[in-house]
């Protein structure tokens, strides 16, 4: 049961609102997703068996489920861990969210250093090595007492090899895994690249993700042990969820390094800009002399047309489909606002913008963005659309 920290704005968005809201502990919203109850199931199938040696009948359903929401307690420290430490050192924590595969924190910036980057990934298996630890204690406690313990002592040693399970898993040095941000933060540290150790961890996180599969089909036949479906699911689904991680870690560290490339200057379509109570012959107009000018390059087809306030503001983009498709009678008496699209306010950007404030701005307000020069004149036009395909081509 993976838990993992995943990292606002670039690498995943702000969380979303849903689930069960189950509050703001230490100040940080938690919620649980309705997933959960599917994992609270399987676990209450899977280990009821084992209860009913102990406490026969329908009860025995009863103490497992009790044991689910024990596990469910224990990722919710797993993940206050990394939310606090994370805190702590500077960084905004989003949420924490307890799902089917046990949880994540959400921070709405990296951590400061590949040094802060470790302490928050290795908090969280510390944690739960702490709790084995004290359930294990509490174990050998409650077996000394009048009747060995009985479900409070095999509850409390299920806790135990659950919670020092958990620990070692997360500590695996694979992305999504805490132990695979702990290897990014090292391999940042000796490379000096942040990227460099994202790709190493995202492919190790490959690597285990195979291992898990092969573990969960192959090494219990190769031993001779007995397998059900639900653990050849589960494995499976486990490996499927490291690969998808590992995945998405590979693409962000890909779009990452083609961050530098853009360029508003670059990615600008041809544009011109024009009074905005220009009629539609006016427009006309100004393109064809602007082109046959070389004022800026385009054809009559590609070349954008931006309507201007008085005071230079832009505020509509013309329809060239639709300038078009006006008849000449009616293009001197026509206003060019007719065949335009409004912009949002504050809808431009400086022609010089670049790299990552130049995906900022895009991405806050998606859509049409008109570039300016130097003195504020209409320079181009960038499309959200064309900066997204410069990251995420193949």
């Amino acid at each position: 049961m993976p838990a993992a920290q995943q990292t606002d704005p670039d690498r995943d968005a702000v969380p979303r609102p849903g689930g069960i809201r189950l509050g703001r502990p230490f100040g940080v919203p938690l919620s649980l997703s309705p997933t959960w109850f599917l994992f609270a199931a399987v676990i209450t199938l899977v280990f009821a068996p084992t209860v009913a040696f102990r406490v026969p009948g329908p009860s025995a359903y009863l103490v497992a489920f009790s044991y689910a929401v024990l596990l469910l307690l224990s990722v919710l420290v797993h993940e206050l861990a990394h939310a606090l430490v994370a805190r702590a050192c500077g960084m905004t924590v989003t949420g924490i969210v307890l799902n089917v595969w046990g949880g994540h924190t959400s921070f709405r910036e990296e951590a400061g250093g590949p040094g802060r980057s470790l302490l928050v990934a290795v908090v969280g298996p510390v944690a739960n090595g702490a709790i084995a630890l004290v359930a294990w204690q509490a174990t050998q406690a409650v077996a000394d007492g009048p009747g060995g313990g009985g479900v409070a002592a095999l509850l409390l040693w299920a806790l135990t090899i659950s919670n020092v399970l958990l620990a070692v898993f997360n500590l695996l040095p694979g992305l999504p895994l805490d132990g695979g941000h702990a290897l990014e933060a090292v391999v940042w540290r000796l490379r000096r690249d942040r990227l460099a150790g994202t790709v190493a961890a995202a492919w190790t996180g490959r690597v285990l993700a195979v291992g898990v599969l092969v573990a969960a089909l192959v090494v219990p036949r190769l031993l001779g042990w007995r397998t059900s479906v639900v653990d050849v699911v589960w494995g499976a689904l486990v490996g499927a969820l490291l690969w998808q991680g590992a995945s998405q870690a590979l693409t962000w560290a890909t779009q990452r390094r083609r961050l530098p490339t853009l360029s508003a200057r670059a990615l600008q379509r041809p544009a011109i800009g024009v009074p905005a109570r220009a009629t539609v012959e006016e427009v006309v107009r100004s393109a064809r002399a602007a082109i046959d000018s070389g004022a800026t390059r385009g054809t009559d087809a590609d070349l954008e047309v931006v309507l201007l306030t008085d005071d230079g503001v832009p505020v509509a983009v013309v329809d060239t489909g639709a300038l078009r498709s006006v008849p000449a009678e009616r293009r001197t008496s026509l206003g060019a606002g007719a065949t335009a699209r409004a912009l949002p306010p504050r809808a431009w950007v400086p022609q010089d913008l670049a790299g990552e404030q130049l995906l900022r701005a895009v991405t806050a307000r998606p859509g049409e963005h008109v570039v300016l020069d130097a003195a504020g004149r209409v320079a181009g036009l960038l499309h959200t659309g064309d900066v997204v395909a410069v990251l995420t081509r193949r």
